[in-house]
């Protein structure tokens, strides 16, 4: 086997392979597609992250401090300083953690239900599309039908010219019909392939959606609001968000203990013997009597017996210092504590500003429920009377269909073929006015599943069924 034909052995197998893949988009496919949005995904691992645990927390700071007093390199400090929490912040804490885990599963819930949303939009419009263009291919046949009836009536008693004009004028609207359906679908083919890449057809059939009569029961008794819907949700999460906020911001202002320490003194009695006078006043500054070594005495001239107040013994023990250091092991540890004073802080303003905060989330939660009841309400009452209207639409259409209007213009026009093409023509327009209510209602429809938060639920397969139960 040469490299040509290997080439095209491999070239047949990967486009079999690709057959195989590929297969027609269905429903379940596009409501499935969701989970495997980039928005989707982010969302989650933000709802995620804010699910985890943070932990007890013992203390508010813990730290290392190290002081060299002086460059001789003869006195180190070394503490241990901690900053213990504020009275009330353990709890005040948990309950910020639980309220920012709530918000941010709300968002999430408000995301997946646009992303849903986008989808049986785009779905939808594809569907009405699709039936609509089937209509539009029957009109213009019609058309074509009325103008070579024309034709044939050409120099007759009964032929119009006007009419023939009419109906050039009217094949080229419907072929313009035709053309921005075709656009149109491939549009919509394109938007959905950009969620679910490998499909070779578009299985999407009306079985999947409510008939209009489903939807009027459905929505006559209208829809309650509740705290469930993601808007209103979201909302509220961000409103107990704001007040676990301000609450924890009002517990750090407790926090009356700034720190405690404990440390230790280290002295280098090498580098000590070089600088004599370094603890020359620590040592023993506030002595009666001299208790030094008889051959300090020997040195000074002094007597154990001499007072080391305001003499001259007492000032040359200033500079006749011992090169060791002779404190006791407990004298070489110190505690450091520091009290907050809490007058004219900046907490008054710290909690002015949350105060506010927490009104402004308050306000919007009112404001969600407020809007989002006058819109849950508004498109109920639509989506009624426009199936109403559909109704009306469909009740002539079925007429025309059954063959009553076709045989009282039999009657009343003597067979006259215009006459006929003329009622199929009503018919058809009348099933297009049926077709745009329907594309009216479901459009109506989606964006009430959207507000009520049936498109946020993952367990749902068929969210328009779904959403009348």
């Amino acid at each position: 086997m040469n490299k040509f034909s290997l080439k095209l052995t491999l070239a047949g197998v990967a486009a079999l392979s690709a057959t195989a893949v590929a297969a027609p988009l269905t429903w379940e496919a596009l409501v499935e597609s969701v989970d495997k949005d980039p928005v989707l995904q982010t969302s989650k691992k933000r709802s995620e992250v804010a699910a985890q645990d943070p932990g007890t927390k013992l203390w508010d700071n813990l730290e290392f401090r190290y002081q060299l007093d002086g460059f001789s390199f003869a006195k180190h400090d070394f503490e241990l300083r901690l900053k213990p929490k504020a009275f009330g912040l353990g709890s005040a804490d948990r309950q910020q953690h639980e309220s920012h885990r709530d918000y941010q599963k709300a968002r999430m819930a408000v995301d997946r239900s646009y992303l849903m949303y986008d989808r049986y939009e785009r779905a939808l419009r594809y569907v009405i599309r699709r039936k609509t263009a089937e209509v539009d291919r029957q009109l213009y046949q019609v058309v074509l039908d009325r103008i070579e009836v024309l034709h044939l009536k050409a120099g007759s008693e009964t032929f119009n010219s006007q009419d023939l004009i009419a109906a050039l004028e009217q094949e080229s609207a419907r072929r313009a019909e035709l053309l921005g359906d075709s656009t149109a679908l491939r549009d919509a083919e394109l938007k959905l392939k950009s969620w679910v890449p490998d499909f070779d057809s578009v299985g999407l059939d009306t079985s999947w959606l409510p008939t209009m009569d489903e939807l009027a029961k459905g929505l006559q008794d209208g829809i309650a609001l509740n705290d469930q819907f993601p808007e209103v949700q979201k909302a509220k999460a961000k409103m107990d968000y704001e007040r676990a906020k301000s609450k924890r911001d009002l517990s750090k202002g407790n926090d009356y203990i700034s720190h405690i320490g404990v440390g230790y003194s280290l002295r280098i009695e090498s580098l000590m013997k070089e600088y004599k006078d370094l603890e020359a006043k620590d040592i023993r500054p506030n002595a009666k009597y001299a208790d030094y070594s008889d051959d300090w005495f020997d040195k000074t001239g002094c007597s154990s017996s001499t007072y080391l107040d305001d003499n001259v013994c007492g000032r040359t023990a200033e500079f006749l210092v011992p090169d060791y250091d002779n404190r006791q092991l407990k004298d070489k540890f110190f505690v450091n504590l520091a009290v907050r004073l809490p007058f004219f802080d900046d907490n008054n303003g710290n909690a002015l500003r949350n105060q506010v905060d927490e009104l402004d989330a308050e306000s919007d939660y009112l404001d969600a429920v407020r809007s989002l009841n006058q819109k849950v309400s508004r498109l109920s009452e639509e989506i009624v009377a426009l199936v109403a209207q559909w109704k009306v639409q469909k009740e002539f259409v079925e007429k025309v269909n059954a063959g009553n209007l076709f045989e009282d213009f039999a009657q009343s026009a003597g067979a006259d073929p215009l006459l006929l093409l003329r009622a199929r023509e009503s018919a058809l327009e009348s099933d297009l006015k049926a077709i745009r209510l329907e594309s009216d209602i479901f459009e109506r429809y989606i964006i009430l599943l959207q507000y009520t938060g049936i498109f946020a639920n993952p367990s749902v397969k068929n969210h328009l069924r779904e959403g009348l139960k």
